[in-house]
């Protein structure tokens, strides 16, 4: 689905709109009881995932599986459980959660791993909260789309950023003050990631951008037109292709979203969320990526209002993965479909893809063509009768997206 327009008149800090509450078909989970959880994938993230978990009062961890015989042991030893050998491992994850009654997988597997195991869990019934991207392609992201069509099965997409509470705030502001014509975000660490990163093709957008391009999307309430980037690989680099990129999206309110990052500059790092500014009709806004956002307008009265109701916010709130999981389990009780659900979603994965192309094509390109394109590669590639036939009656993958 997507985001409503955020044309208000100027106005206070308004709380950030919040998705429209559309309803599942899905049975509702209890609410009297944690969500039970399975995790698959016992990696780094895997291993966050699990904390989480466990030191949620909305979830309990059940399950762990990978396909590394030791590995899952290593995670639920290292989650905080009060009782490790009371959480259930195994080599494959849906089995396994259909063998302990879970009511959820988690699914912080490598890329590659995110369609087969997705697909198996939603025609199982099981609801699916994924970690970004939602899949390694753009075909197979669409097919993912799909399926979870076809089974009504929820299938949520973890984008941690939209949980940080200085998203909300400048979210909340440009609804009050907007529409935004300038949205820009810097990013600058000097990174060498060990491990596939390093050969994988252009890492740093793959890796990194989803953030700031689903974090731009949330905040302007805006969906991506065309894009034009450009990459950068300097001879000290670690990485076999770019990890230098400037992108500029053309958005659907002709407003304009800068993105510039690296992983090879040394002095004066961002934090991982960037450097972000906001130029919008009624003010503007800024945000070292950290602290509070400096929010301000032409009137002095206003603006010191804002900072104000900026700074009275301090209680504590749950962000990043942990929200993420909240937001999940809260809308299996609420019977509604949870932000970030896999339709929502896709505008954000596309906005990569568009710009790995534009970076590789050295041109202008646009995001409908690449869906479109996207979609035949799709059907031709899809092995269930059913999702390629619903590929197949598609006639525009963006309205399919925003109907959700």
């Amino acid at each position: 689905m997507s985001s409503e327009r955020l044309t208000a008149a100027p106005a206070g800090l308004a709380a950030a709109p919040a998705p429209v509450p559309a309803r599942t078909g899905f049975p509702r989970l209890p609410a009297d009881r944690p969500a039970r959880v399975v995790v698959v994938g016992a990696g780094g993230m895997g291993s966050w995932w699990a904390r989480e978990i466990v030191a949620s009062d909305v979830a309990e961890l059940v399950g762990v599986a990978d396909l590394v015989e030791g590995a899952p042991q290593r995670v639920i030893e290292q989650s905080g459980a009060s009782d490790p050998s009371a959480v259930a491992i195994g080599a494959d994850g849906v089995d396994l959660a259909l063998a302990t009654g879970a009511d959820l997988l988690v699914d912080p597997t490598v890329p590659v791993a995110h369609h087969p195991v997705t697909v198996k869990a939603l025609h199982a019934g099981i609801p699916v909260l994924g970690e970004k991207p939602v899949t390694e392609t753009l075909p197979e992201a669409l097919s993912l789309v799909a399926h979870a069509e076809l089974t009504g099965v929820p299938f949520m997409v973890s984008q941690s950023r939209r949980f940080f509470r200085q998203v909300r705030q400048l979210r909340g502001f440009v609804a009050a003050h907007g529409p935004t014509v300038l949205t820009s975000a810097f990013f600058s660490l000097f990174v060498e990631h060990d491990g596939f990163r390093r050969s994988q093709d252009h890492p740093l957008l793959r890796d990194m951008g989803i953030h700031a391009f689903d974090a731009a999307r949330y905040i302007t309430g805006a969906d991506p037109v065309a894009v034009t980037a450009r990459g950068a690989r300097p001879d000290w680099s670690v990485y076999a292709h770019d990890a230098t990129v400037t992108a500029t999206f053309e958005m659907d309110d002709d407003s304009l979203f800068a993105y510039h990052g690296t992983w090879n500059a040394r002095g004066l790092p961002t934090w991982w969320n960037g450097e972000w500014r906001i130029a919008a009709q009624h003010g503007s806004a800024t945000w070292d990526g950290t602290g509070a956002p400096v929010l301000g307008t032409e009137d002095e009265e206003s603006t010191a209002r804002l900072q104000a109701e900026v700074a009275e916010e301090t209680v504590p709130e749950r962000d990043q993965i942990a929200a993420s999981l909240v937001e999940c389990v809260s809308a299996l009780r609420e019977g509604r479909t949870p932000m970030c659900e896999v339709h929502e979603n896709l505008l954000s994965f596309a906005m990569v893809e568009a710009a790995v192309a534009s970076v590789e094509r050295g041109a202008r390109v646009e995001i409908d063509e690449l869906l479109d394109h996207a979609r035949r590669e799709a059907i031709a590639a899809e092995a269930d009768p059913a999702a390629r036939e619903l590929l197949q009656s598609w006639t525009s993958v963006r309205e399919v997206l925003t109907a959700g």
